[in-house]
Parts: C-alpha cells; sequence; structure tokens
C-alpha cells in the first residue's frame, strides 16, 4: 500500500529524517507519533510532495511521485495548518477537490455535511471559520473523495467532542471498507483507542513499529511511548 525506504532529510547542517523505513499495509490505520521535532511532519510532507527528500524513495498502490497526478489521486491529504483562499465557501472548495479527483458524488458529501453538522455554516467564507471547522471541511472533503489512504496531521486539533466521536466512527467505517489511514498525533489515548499499529518515531528513525497489542501489552501507550524515548534499544523492533 504505503511504502517508505531510507528516507532522509536535513534543513541546513541538521538531519531531521536518518533513513525513515515504514510499510502500511492496506486497511491499517496507523498512529505515527514522536516528540515534537521527531520529523513526522517533515515525513508526511515528502510522501505527500510539498517536499523532496535527499534520499530515498515512497510508493503508494506502486506508484512514486513521478507518476504525476495518478500518485496524487492515491491519497488525500490534511495538514496541521490548512490554507486556502478566504472568500470562497467551504462547499465551493470541496466541490474543488472534488472535481480534482473525477468524484461528483453530491449525495455522499451532503451525508458527511450533516455529520459534521455544518449544514449551516458550509456556504459561508472559509475565512470566516475558526480552526476547529476548518478540519471539519477538510475531513468532510477527505471521506467524499474516499481515496485509497487519508493522511494527515494532527487532524483532532480544534475539534469539539461530538466532531471527535464522529471522527472516530468514519475512520473505522473507512478501514472496514478497505481505507487506510496514516496520521500523526499527539494524543496517544487517542492513538491506542482507534489505530491497529503505531510507529514511534525518534530523531529521524523509526524505533518502534507493530500492532498496538503488541506494543502496549497490558500497559498503555504513553507507557510504551516514554519508556522508548527512554530505552530505545530496549523497545526497537526491525
Amino acid at each position: 500500500m504505503l511504502s517508505i525506504t531510507d528516507l532522509e532529510k536535513s534543513y541546513s547542517a541538521k538531519k531531521i529524517l536518518n533513513g525513515v523505513n515504514l510499510e502500511i499495509k492496506k486497511g491499517e490505520t496507523l498512529g505515527f507519533i514522536g516528540a515534537n521535532g521527531a520529523g513526522k511532519t517533515t515525513t508526511l510532507n515528502i510522501i505527500t510532495g510539498i517536499l523532496d527528500s535527499e534520499n530515498g524513495k515512497v510508493e503508494i498502490n506502486g506508484l512514486t511521485k513521478e507518476d504525476g497526478i495518478e500518485y496524487k489521486k492515491q491519497f488525500f491529504f490534511i495538514p496541521d495548518t490548512i490554507n486556502v483562499f478566504n472568500n470562497v465557501s467551504g462547499f465551493d472548495w470541496i466541490r474543488f477537490l472534488m472535481n480534482l479527483y473525477g468524484n461528483d458524488d453530491k449525495e455522499r458529501l451532503g451525508k458527511y455535511i450533516n455529520r459534521f453538522g455544518m449544514q449551516e455554516s458550509i456556504k459561508k467564507p472559509m475565512g470566516s471559520y475558526s480552526y476547529g471547522m476548518m478540519h471539519k471541511v477538510s475531513l468532510i472533503a477527505a471521506f467524499t473523495i474516499n481515496p485509497p489512504i487519508i493522511i494527515m496531521d494532527e487532524p483532532l486539533n480544534g475539534l469539539d467532542p461530538n466532531a471527535v466521536l464522529v471522527f472516530k466512527g468514519l475512520i473505522k467505517q473507512y478501514v472496514e471498507m478497505g481505507g487506510t489511514v496514516f496520521f500523526s498525533t499527539h494524543l496517544l489515548d487517542v492513538a491506542e483507542k482507534i489505530c491497529n499499529t503505531v510507529a514511534i518515531l525518534k530523531e529521524g528513525k523509526i524505533i518502534l513499529h507493530d500492532e498496538i497489542q503488541n506494543i502496549i501489552g497490558e500497559s498503555s501507550l504513553e507507557s510504551t511511548f516514554m519508556e522508548a524515548q527512554v530505552y530505545e534499544g530496549k523497545t526497537s523492533v526491525n
């Protein structure tokens, strides 16, 4: 599904990614976690084509960035910071994105607008939206377009409790229908509840990647994460 091989990236003299290797299979919900500065956002930006890497390779369903638009149609990306034209409505922005992906399912769009409670706000200019509303609109677009993989950078930031519950339910449905989810988060309790696999990134390298049950045992993801930061050798898997 998604294959990352020997990914390297530096900013000036500082090495951010130091040989990231990761395989994500169809139907996985993978939580990508790590301390600030570990390289999570840089990894996502390279996968989605926002940044170039100095070394390494990324493939999604056998396609690479060199395959252009066909590669980009394999995923929908929700960044932590969403930049749009302030005078464009949420509805028009989603319809624009749907056209890019060749999707014209208005009924599906209406369903997700209702699920996230955006019926009254969806046709207002996005410049009037709160941070949480921007994330709701992005999630509506993602689930409406229904790509093979949804990639998200801190997708729960700004969401109200009801929207978080909707998000969890829709992620479950999406994966059950064959979708794949790859998202970074600082909310370890959320990752523990909705992910079936977790990858921990430390100083630009994956130090732990396994199914959630194997990782936490009778402990918690929070305890495992803290232990991995201190005792990398003890918790690493190859």
